[in-house]
């Protein structure tokens, strides 16, 4: 059984980006477009004005994003959720903030999961770890400090054959 579950989750982390996004819009197609004539206007059936409602539309985007081991960002929660995508980048600006601290605190979720994904993987891929660290100055800091320290310990100092001639002088003078 174990195994079994440990192949299901190599599939999982080998799908790819375009495949889990059709899957948000599969999600969004049965769970939150509305009916024709339902509603005028509104690309989604959820309330925004519910924050118990976005909440759990929050959780559910977490979850696949954490089943497929994939950062996907506010444009694929937008995907999934069907609010429009200039709504959300007006929740999640800072004007956003100062209207509605809950929706923003959902939003920086999104992103906050992202980050962590994001540093989680850097051992996997030096690129990765560069993008990140450059983008991200408390990440860059510790990247950069860990790097250096590694250096300094793994290191062979080189010294100019000069120096290390006016050395072996000094040695044999005193």
């Amino acid at each position: 059984m174990y195994g079994i579950d440990l192949y299901n989750y190599q599939q999982r982390a080998n799908i790819k980006h375009n495949e889990v996004n059709n899957i948000l819009v599969y999600c969004y197609d049965h769970l939150f477009k509305p009916d024709k004539g339902l509603m005028n206007n509104q690309k989604s059936l959820i309330d925004y004005d519910s924050i118990e409602q976005l909440s759990a539309v929050v959780n559910a985007f977490l979850r696949i994003c954490l089943l497929f081991n994939k950062s996907l960002g506010l444009m694929s929660f937008c995907m999934f959720s069907g609010i429009d995508d200039n709504t959300v980048i007006r929740w999640s600006g800072p004007d956003g903030k100062e209207l509605n601290p809950a929706r923003w605190e959902l939003l920086k979720s999104i992103k906050e999961y992202n980050k962590a994904l994001l540093i989680s993987n850097l051992k996997d891929s030096p690129v990765g770890a560069l993008a990140v660290a450059n983008n991200d100055t408390e990440t860059g800091l510790n990247w950069s400090a860990n790097q250096a320290q590694q250096i300094t310990n793994n290191t062979v100092y080189l010294i100019p054959s000069e120096r290390v001639n006016r050395l072996n002088l000094e040695k044999l003078e005193n």
